[in-house]
């Protein structure tokens, strides 16, 4: 079973480039341009992880955190925030908002394949996380 994985970012070749990575580990990839079109995907399809670039135009990453933990039915997708810009701050406000990690750009695609890896479930195990209802 393919992992589904959320890239939200408004880089089209940062999401591109992950994209390609990504597929060839046997995720499917869907690419968001940025944190409204995202924020419509979660409440519309499950993922298995969340890619997601803190800085963007209209609604920035952690933004789009916020909103979602506002939501009375909380997300349970892993979200890895992906960002220029990190001091102890943006890492606690992300962390508090519910990222499961943040990672500075440029990051190590070892590193970040890695870590979906890990998160994403086995073939064995093939539950996506979800906004919408069970």
């Amino acid at each position: 079973m393919s992992k589904n994985t959320l890239i939200i970012d408004d880089d089209e070749m940062s999401r591109g480039l992950l994209r390609m990575v990504l597929e060839y580990d046997g995720c499917h990839c869907v690419e968001a341009e940025d944190g409204a079109r995202g924020l419509s995907l979660l409440e519309s399809q499950p993922f298995d992880v969340v890619i997601l670039d803190n800085v963007m135009p209209g609604m920035t990453g952690m933004e789009l955190l916020n909103r979602l933990q506002q939501r009375p039915q909380k997300l349970t997708v892993p979200i890895i925030m992906v960002t220029g810009l990190i001091n102890a701050e943006i890492r606690e406000k992300a962390t508090r908002l519910g990222a499961y990690a943040i990672i500075e750009k440029p990051y190590d695609f070892g590193e970040l394949r890695s870590m979906v890896a890990q998160l994403c479930p086995s073939s064995s195990s093939p539950q996506s996380h979800s906004l919408l209802p069970k």
